[in-house]
Protein backbone atom coordinates (compact mmCIF):
# COMPACT_ATOMS: atom_id res chain seq x y z
CA UNK A 1 0.00 0.00 0.00
CA UNK A 2 1.27 3.36 -1.19
CA UNK A 3 1.55 5.88 2.02
CA UNK A 4 1.49 9.42 0.94
CA UNK A 5 3.20 11.89 3.59
CA UNK A 6 0.85 15.21 4.40
CA UNK A 7 3.03 18.20 3.72
CA UNK A 8 2.48 19.00 6.89
CA UNK A 9 4.20 16.10 8.70
CA UNK A 10 7.04 16.51 6.45
CA UNK A 11 7.56 20.04 7.39
CA UNK A 12 7.33 19.08 10.80
CA UNK A 13 10.10 16.30 11.07
CA UNK A 14 12.20 19.02 8.86
CA UNK A 15 11.53 21.44 12.06
CA UNK A 16 12.58 18.79 14.33
CA UNK A 17 15.72 17.54 12.30
CA UNK A 18 16.71 21.12 12.46
CA UNK A 19 16.32 21.33 16.53
CA UNK A 20 18.28 18.12 16.89
CA UNK A 21 20.99 19.28 14.37
CA UNK A 22 20.81 22.17 16.71
CA UNK A 23 21.47 20.14 20.01
CA UNK A 24 23.70 18.10 18.41
CA UNK A 25 26.21 21.24 17.34
CA UNK A 26 25.68 22.67 20.99
CA UNK A 27 26.62 19.65 22.33
CA UNK A 28 29.98 19.24 20.37
CA UNK A 29 30.68 22.69 21.11
CA UNK A 30 29.69 23.14 24.86
CA UNK A 31 28.35 20.32 26.65
CA UNK A 32 24.98 19.03 27.11
CA UNK A 33 25.01 20.45 30.58
CA UNK A 34 25.37 23.64 29.57
CA UNK A 35 23.36 23.71 26.49
CA UNK A 36 20.03 24.83 26.90
CA UNK A 37 16.77 25.62 25.06
CA UNK A 38 17.53 29.14 24.49
CA UNK A 39 20.98 28.16 23.02
CA UNK A 40 19.21 25.68 20.55
CA UNK A 41 16.36 27.63 19.45
CA UNK A 42 18.78 30.52 18.56
CA UNK A 43 20.77 28.00 16.72
CA UNK A 44 17.88 26.52 14.84
CA UNK A 45 16.23 30.16 14.34
CA UNK A 46 12.99 28.49 16.00
CA UNK A 47 11.12 30.11 18.78
CA UNK A 48 10.06 28.21 22.40
CA UNK A 49 6.97 27.80 21.39
CA UNK A 50 8.22 25.60 18.34
CA UNK A 51 10.36 23.46 20.68
CA UNK A 52 7.90 22.71 22.82
CA UNK A 53 5.32 21.73 19.86
CA UNK A 54 8.09 18.69 19.54
CA UNK A 55 9.98 18.04 22.48
CA UNK A 56 8.51 18.52 26.50
CA UNK A 57 11.57 19.30 27.69
CA UNK A 58 15.57 19.35 27.13
CA UNK A 59 15.75 15.82 29.17
CA UNK A 60 13.28 14.72 26.75
CA UNK A 61 15.03 15.84 23.40
CA UNK A 62 18.18 14.86 24.78
CA UNK A 63 16.52 11.08 25.24
CA UNK A 64 15.42 11.20 21.62
CA UNK A 65 18.97 11.74 20.50
CA UNK A 66 19.98 8.33 21.87
CA UNK A 67 16.97 6.19 21.26
CA UNK A 68 16.73 7.37 17.61
CA UNK A 69 20.38 6.88 16.83
CA UNK A 70 19.74 3.12 18.35
CA UNK A 71 16.78 2.45 16.52
CA UNK A 72 18.04 3.40 13.47
CA UNK A 73 21.32 1.39 14.44
CA UNK A 74 19.46 -1.60 14.31
CA UNK A 75 16.80 -0.83 11.81
CA UNK A 76 20.16 -0.21 9.06
CA UNK A 77 20.92 -3.69 11.42
CA UNK A 78 17.93 -6.07 10.85
CA UNK A 79 16.82 -4.53 7.48
CA UNK A 80 18.77 -6.24 4.94
CA UNK A 81 17.93 -9.59 6.45
CA UNK A 82 13.85 -9.15 6.35
CA UNK A 83 13.44 -11.03 2.75
CA UNK A 84 16.46 -13.67 3.53
CA UNK A 85 16.07 -17.50 4.96
CA UNK A 86 20.51 -18.00 5.26
CA UNK A 87 23.39 -16.10 4.90
CA UNK A 88 26.84 -17.39 4.21
CA UNK A 89 29.03 -15.55 6.95
CA UNK A 90 32.35 -16.23 4.59
CA UNK A 91 32.16 -13.22 3.01
CA UNK A 92 30.70 -9.50 3.28
CA UNK A 93 27.25 -9.74 5.57
CA UNK A 94 24.03 -8.00 4.57
CA UNK A 95 24.28 -5.61 7.10
CA UNK A 96 27.90 -4.72 7.30
CA UNK A 97 27.83 -1.99 5.28
CA UNK A 98 24.65 -0.33 5.90
CA UNK A 99 25.62 -0.42 9.20
CA UNK A 100 28.93 0.98 8.63
CA UNK A 101 26.96 3.85 6.11
CA UNK A 102 24.10 4.56 8.77
CA UNK A 103 27.07 5.84 11.51
CA UNK A 104 28.76 7.60 8.96
CA UNK A 105 25.77 9.55 7.98
CA UNK A 106 24.98 10.44 11.77
CA UNK A 107 28.45 10.64 12.88
CA UNK A 108 27.75 13.84 15.06
CA UNK A 109 24.85 12.20 16.65
CA UNK A 110 27.19 9.64 17.81
CA UNK A 111 30.07 11.55 18.60
CA UNK A 112 27.36 14.05 20.67
CA UNK A 113 25.60 10.77 22.26
CA UNK A 114 29.55 9.65 23.71
CA UNK A 115 30.48 12.54 25.45
CA UNK A 116 27.00 12.43 27.18
CA UNK A 117 27.07 8.51 27.54
CA UNK A 118 30.00 6.37 28.47
CA UNK A 119 28.87 3.12 27.95
CA UNK A 120 27.93 3.52 24.45
CA UNK A 121 29.98 0.90 23.26
CA UNK A 122 27.67 -1.74 25.60
CA UNK A 123 24.31 0.06 23.84
CA UNK A 124 25.49 -0.72 20.28
CA UNK A 125 26.21 -3.95 21.78
CA UNK A 126 22.99 -4.83 23.11
CA UNK A 127 21.29 -4.21 20.11
CA UNK A 128 23.24 -6.47 17.64
CA UNK A 129 23.28 -8.91 20.61
CA UNK A 130 19.33 -8.81 20.97
CA UNK A 131 18.77 -8.94 17.09
CA UNK A 132 21.25 -11.98 16.72
CA UNK A 133 19.68 -13.77 19.77
CA UNK A 134 15.99 -13.14 18.88
CA UNK A 135 16.16 -13.70 14.92
CA UNK A 136 19.25 -15.55 14.23
CA UNK A 137 20.75 -18.33 14.54
CA UNK A 138 24.75 -19.00 14.12
CA UNK A 139 26.13 -22.34 12.55
CA UNK A 140 29.78 -23.02 12.60
CA UNK A 141 31.94 -25.73 10.61
CA UNK A 142 32.32 -29.29 11.85
CA UNK A 143 35.21 -28.99 14.74
CA UNK A 144 36.74 -31.39 17.49
CA UNK A 145 36.57 -28.04 19.33
CA UNK A 146 32.92 -27.68 21.54
CA UNK A 147 32.50 -23.97 21.17
CA UNK A 148 30.28 -21.96 23.75
CA UNK A 149 27.15 -20.47 21.91
CA UNK A 150 26.75 -17.48 24.24
CA UNK A 151 30.57 -17.27 23.88
CA UNK A 152 30.96 -17.35 20.56
CA UNK A 153 28.22 -14.77 19.90
CA UNK A 154 29.91 -12.37 22.50
CA UNK A 155 33.21 -12.69 20.60
CA UNK A 156 31.57 -11.33 17.42
CA UNK A 157 29.60 -8.98 18.52
CA UNK A 158 32.44 -7.46 20.78
CA UNK A 159 34.78 -7.38 17.79
CA UNK A 160 32.06 -5.42 15.84
CA UNK A 161 31.31 -2.85 18.43
CA UNK A 162 35.06 -2.68 18.58
CA UNK A 163 36.09 -1.67 15.37
CA UNK A 164 33.12 0.72 15.14
CA UNK A 165 34.12 2.47 18.82
CA UNK A 166 37.71 2.53 17.00
CA UNK A 167 36.75 4.10 13.98
CA UNK A 168 35.03 6.65 15.89
CA UNK A 169 37.60 7.09 18.16
CA UNK A 170 39.97 8.52 14.88
CA UNK A 171 37.75 10.69 14.32
CA UNK A 172 35.97 8.38 11.27
CA UNK A 173 38.91 9.23 9.21
CA UNK A 174 37.68 6.29 7.02
CA UNK A 175 35.10 5.80 4.66
CA UNK A 176 32.08 3.45 5.70
CA UNK A 177 32.96 1.07 2.29
CA UNK A 178 36.85 0.91 3.88
CA UNK A 179 35.84 0.26 7.71
CA UNK A 180 32.76 -2.76 6.10
CA UNK A 181 35.70 -4.50 4.62
CA UNK A 182 38.01 -4.07 6.88
CA UNK A 183 36.15 -5.53 9.77
CA UNK A 184 35.12 -8.82 7.18
CA UNK A 185 38.49 -9.28 6.47
CA UNK A 186 39.35 -9.26 10.11
CA UNK A 187 36.40 -11.90 11.00
CA UNK A 188 37.50 -14.08 8.18
CA UNK A 189 41.42 -13.74 8.57
CA UNK A 190 42.95 -15.07 12.14
CA UNK A 191 46.50 -14.07 13.11
CA UNK A 192 48.87 -17.10 13.31
CA UNK A 193 52.20 -15.72 14.76
CA UNK A 194 52.99 -12.96 17.64
CA UNK A 195 56.32 -11.70 17.34
CA UNK A 196 58.16 -9.87 19.58
CA UNK A 197 59.72 -6.51 18.07
CA UNK A 198 63.41 -6.20 18.15
CA UNK A 199 65.08 -4.42 21.19
CA UNK A 200 61.77 -5.56 23.35
CA UNK A 201 62.57 -9.32 24.46
CA UNK A 202 63.32 -9.71 28.35
CA UNK A 203 61.77 -6.01 28.66
CA UNK A 204 58.65 -6.14 30.98
CA UNK A 205 55.51 -4.97 29.94
CA UNK A 206 55.39 -1.71 32.13
CA UNK A 207 58.81 -0.69 30.63
CA UNK A 208 57.91 -1.25 27.20
CA UNK A 209 54.73 1.13 27.48
CA UNK A 210 56.97 3.30 29.26
CA UNK A 211 59.68 3.12 26.14
CA UNK A 212 56.41 4.16 23.76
Amino acid sequence: MLIIEHPQDRRARRTQDAIIAAAVSLILEKGADAMTIRDITERADYNRGTFYLHFPGKPELLQFLLDDFLHGLGQAYAEPYSHLTEVDMSGLLPSTMPVFEYIEAHQDQFQALMTMHGDMALRINNVFRNYLTQEFILVTEDSEQVINYDIMLSYLVSATVGVIMHWAEVGFKYAAHYMGEQLTALINIKPTRLLIKPGQKGRTMHERMLSD
